[in-house]
């Protein structure tokens, strides 16, 4: 028993000075520094909170904006009406705001933040801030705002004749257009 504890005292009095431990030669020199990934998530309101950054707002316009980002779904759609989220501002938050103020949020959102179309209520705004984006502008893309701005019942019902005879497009220009759009 006293041997057994002397052999284990010496074993452990080598190791601190190093020459049977992982720091000596024996072993190859220096142990290479193991470490364990760890994994980062970002969920999209995240991404999307990340963002607020950008905009010129003071303290409470960015709660306004976490509250709207709140309001949007995993699809990047607005859920909730302006006058809603005056509601919620007020209620859950002690914010007084307006509809117009809320409206702007929304708008700088929408116009700024990526990926493009968030923030919309409908599909058909979504595209038409996707389509908006697009840069440069020329006449294709111009005529699919002008598709989703004033066809959009026609192209979703897929009356590409009727489309294609209000705008005036040769079949070439409209497979273009619709491919631009989808």
């Amino acid at each position: 028993d006293t041997a057994d504890k002397i052999e284990l005292d010496d074993f452990l009095k080598q190791e601190d000075e190093g020459d049977y431990g992982y720091d000596s030669d024996y072993y190859g020199g220096e142990q290479e520094q193991k470490t364990t990934p760890v994994r980062v998530e970002t969920n999209f309101h995240d991404y999307l909170e990340d963002q607020v950054g950008m905009l010129d707002l003071d303290e409470r316009q960015q709660k306004i904006a976490y509250q709207i980002i709140g309001s949007i779904d995993d699809d990047g759609y607005l859920r909730r009406e302006s006058h809603a989220l005056v509601d919620d501002l007020a209620f859950g938050q002690n914010i007084s705001s307006t509809e117009e103020e809320v409206n702007e949020l929304i708008l700088q959102i929408q116009t700024q933040f990526d990926p493009a179309g968030v923030g919309a209520w409908t599909l058909q705004e979504c595209l038409q801030l996707q389509l908006k984006r697009i840069a440069p502008k020329n006449e294709t893309v111009q005529h699919a705002i002008d598709i989703i701005e004033k066809y959009f019942n026609e192209f979703t019902k897929k009356h590409y004749d009727k489309i294609q005879r209000y705008l005036n497009l040769t079949d070439s220009d409209l497979k273009e257009v619709i491919h631009v759009i989808i």
